[in-house]
């Protein structure tokens, strides 16, 4: 019996109102070490902050990855439109056969200004559209309470707390998960009222 290998990917790039995501390019170097090189970018993440050589290593996998079959993890440039500057990364990652796991970060220059809500709302579509999962999750450190807020913002449901849920930077990380399943999804969008 011969199996229908259904390969999922993204339209991109994915256009917002004010950015572009779009594929990472080598050129994009300087700008990814730049915000990923910050301690307080990287606070509430498994990694970082990255030197000159961490930020290489990151960027050939991820551009690696974007030549793998099947495809899992989309990790991508987030660009402002207006000024053409890469101020950020987002993400999906197929985990499982039809969830998905979204993530993002920005230069700190930009937070305050609501990208991270317009990325995130932008990578649900996609999420569901493009990748036709079933569920969104996403991760957050119990301490990151700004990201807590955008998740919440774009429908996403507090769902469990990870204790220990990865050791990274030498500690033990204690992490919220939020979901956003299609049906919810689904009715959020079309309702008329």
């Amino acid at each position: 019996m011969n199996r229908v290998r259904t390969e999922r990917t993204l339209n991109l790039p994915i256009r917002t109102g004010r950015l572009v995501l779009r594929e990472f390019v080598q050129s994009d170097f300087d700008a990814i070490h730049a915000y990923s090189s910050d301690p307080r970018v990287t606070k509430y993440l498994f990694f970082g902050p990255r030197d000159r050589d961490s930020t290489a290593d990151y960027l050939e996998g991820l551009l690696a990855s974007q030549e793998e079959l099947p495809r899992t993890r989309f990790e991508l440039a987030v660009e402002e439109t207006l000024s053409g500057r890469v101020v950020g990364a987002c993400d999906l990652s197929l985990i499982e056969r039809n969830v998905v796991d979204l993530g993002y970060m920005l230069a700190m220059a930009e937070w305050g200004k609501g990208y991270a809500t317009e990325i995130a709302l932008a990578l649900v579509d996609a999420a569901f559209f493009d990748l036709r999962a079933d569920r969104i999750i996403s991760t957050v450190d119990v301490n990151n309470r700004a990201s807590i807020r955008v998740l919440e913002k774009i429908g996403m449901r507090w769902e469990a707390v990870f204790r220990k849920h990865r050791r990274a930077k030498n500690r033990w990380w204690d992490c919220h998960l939020f979901v956003l399943p299609r049906e919810v999804w689904e009715l959020a969008n079309t309702r008329t009222d």
